[in-house]
């Protein structure tokens, strides 16, 4: 941390400042240039802010309005601001069809935004003048939270790295390794590595991405003890792949691809015994496939659309249908919009769903039929969740609202209100007590069930909150979404106490479950009976069609920031996974190829 406290280390800050600038300008590389300018303007605020730190507001004040102003200008044309809230008007489309095709196709743009987002900041900066304004300021308060993520070229890195190599500036490299997050972004590997998964497509092979980065030569060299590696024949060399390959299907991972040619699958769920896969479509069909793990024969309804008189005498008596109807995909009917969430009931037997009509259906397991319709949403319902008790239902909408409801009402029973965009996704806490919610506000807010209160404000996320999950014991909480971020949360402490990376698409689904066993991650169990072994996993699925596990190797009394995370990533053959679920043989996938 930077705290200057003399005249002198105020000249400091100035002149490593402008000799940075002046450095980045005289660059001949348009590109690298380019690159390199973006990050003046988050170092520039990150550096005020410690100044205010060290008690130098005239001074911070000042240099700040100097420097701010030679900042490179950013395009404000692709967001307007509405209502002065910035996460509001950064993802607030023009139209509600826009909002929709840009949540279910996934074409939120997550780069041009972020212009918007350090206009804002350089505003609600400029007004601070002492450092404890800072948590009165959301902005603020979640700019100095985590580190500010930058994607550089690996020229432009080097470059960087040679530049402060040369001049010795102490203050910028604490600042950039304190308060930055750089990502080498190299568009060669990037293609190196589609042309590696559509070969591995054709091959029908699953394989674990954190091997596939490893050298081959480097994977002989460890198997035979010696660097000929040149000399080994093709037999040894199948064999080699072919144990590689036992060895990274150890974790089972099932995954169901559904093909739909004529719409797309937009959500889907199993039940806990993963009897049945339930699909929401965008032609507003809902699609049920049995599974096959316990068939249950089901009889098909009659024609609705027939009325029968009291005079009517059938021909022939009714004959019950034994056959499996639901193996061929049985579809069900009645939602006149997309479906934005299912959800299967099986001690219940019902199934939910959610649709872009703004309203909530229930369906019977019995014999197809919707036994009931929810209204009280105003807009598009996005979202769905049941608590575990069975009792309640929790729904997210466009109308910046989630709902309460019960299945013997057809109204909401509880209304949770405060936020200011877009609730994108719901969760029940495991004591079915609390609710999370997050947004396209980019917040996740803990809500009490009993009196629809807030409770907890989480900010740090730079995009549409997607999915949540609570622990299995209930402590922490975990949130992802557009930024390709998993974010993990003390809600005693409500702070940020981990952040996974890995997934280079957009976050669609999350379960962190406790029934996971050892042998779904390659762990050992050194003691299967011993309790204070926390064997959670951690799950994660996103539109970049690969899963991601995670687990902790410490106990239950340590403290997440202290753990040693491990983690396992899977690819699978589908470009667009809508959830994941964790079983206890068994990591469950479910996505689609569009």
């Amino acid at each position: 941390m930077i705290s200057p406290s003399t005249t002198y280390s105020i000249q400091v800050v100035y002149f490593e400042y402008c000799r940075l600038v002046n450095f980045i300008k005289e660059i001949k590389i348009e590109n690298v240039k380019n690159e390199l300018l973006g990050l003046l303007c988050p170092l520039l605020c990150h550096l005020y802010l410690e100044m205010l730190r060290g008690g130098h507001s005239s001074a911070a004040q000042v240099f700040f309005k100097r420097h701010s102003a030679t900042l490179p200008q950013k395009d404000l044309s692709f967001h307007q601001p509405i209502d002065g809230n910035l996460p509001s008007a950064l993802y607030r489309p023009n139209s509600l069809e826009q909002l929709f095709n840009s949540l279910q196709n996934g074409t939120i743009d997550n780069e041009t935004p972020e212009k918007d987002y350090m206009n804002q900041i350089l505003d609600d900066i400029g007004t601070i003048y002492t450092l404890q304004e800072v948590e009165s300021r959301p902005t603020i308060a979640a700019f100095r939270s985590c580190k500010y993520d930058i994607y550089l070229s690996q020229d432009a890195l080097n470059m960087l790295k040679a530049y402060l190599a040369k001049h010795g500036h102490v203050l910028l490299i604490q600042v950039l390794q304190t308060w930055f997050h750089i990502d080498v972004n190299s568009d060669a590997n990037k293609k190196n590595s589609e042309d590696e998964e559509e070969q591995l497509e054709e091959m029908n092979v699953t394989v674990n991405s954190e091997e596939k980065s490893l050298d081959v030569k480097d994977i002989f060299a460890k198997c035979n003890g010696h660097a000929e590696y040149q000399n080994v024949d093709k037999e040894l060399r199948d064999l080699q792949d072919a144990i590689q390959g036992v060895r990274e299907s150890l974790a089972p991972l099932k995954l169901y691809k559904i093909a739909a040619p004529d719409t797309h699958l937009i959500c889907a769920k199993t039940d806990a015994n993963c009897n049945i896969l339930c699909g929401g479509f965008g032609n507003s069909e809902i699609r049920l496939w049995d599974l096959g793990q316990n068939n249950v024969r089901k009889r098909m309804n009659k024609n609705i659309s027939e009325i029968e008189l009291a005079c009517y005498m059938p021909i022939e008596p009714a004959v019950e249908d034994n056959t499996l109807q639901i193996g061929a995909g049985l579809p069900l009917r009645g939602h006149s919009g997309p479906i934005q969430a299912v959800c299967v009931l099986w001690k219940e037997e019902l199934i939910l769903s959610a649709s872009y009509d703004n309203t909530m259906r229930a369906w019977k397991l019995s014999d197809y039929s919707c036994a009931s319709i929810y209204r009280g949403h105003n807009y598009p319902i996005w979202c769905m969740d049941v608590s575990k008790n069975g009792l309640y239902i929790v729904t997210g909408s466009h109308d910046k609202t989630a709902k309460l409801w019960s299945l013997d009402r057809t109204f909401p029973i509880r209304v949770f209100v405060g936020h200011t965009s877009d609730v994108t996704c719901v969760k029940f806490h495991p004591n079915s007590a609390y609710i999370a919610s997050g947004g396209a506000d980019r917040s996740v807010r803990l809500w009490t069930v009993c009196d629809a209160r807030l409770v907890r404000v989480l900010c740090a996320h730079r995009g549409v909150l997607r999915a949540l999950a609570f622990a299995p014991t209930g402590n922490y909480l975990a949130s992802a979404g557009d930024d390709k971020k998993i974010k993990v949360w003390d809600l005693a402490a409500c702070t940020c106490v981990h952040e996974h990376r890995g997934h280079h698409g957009k976050v669609t689904a999350l379960d962190w479950s406790a029934i996971g066993k050892p042998s779904l991650t390659n762990r050992v169990a050194a003691d299967p009976g011993d309790l204070s072994i926390e064997n959670s996993l951690l799950c994660s699925t996103g539109m970049d069609g690969i899963v991601k596990v995670m687990w902790e190797n410490q106990g239950k009394n340590k403290q997440v920031c202290t753990q040693d995370v491990q983690s396992a990533t899977y690819n699978t053959k589908c470009s667009y996974l809508v959830d994941v679920q964790v079983h206890p043989d068994w990591v469950l996938a479910i996505g689609t190829k569009r």
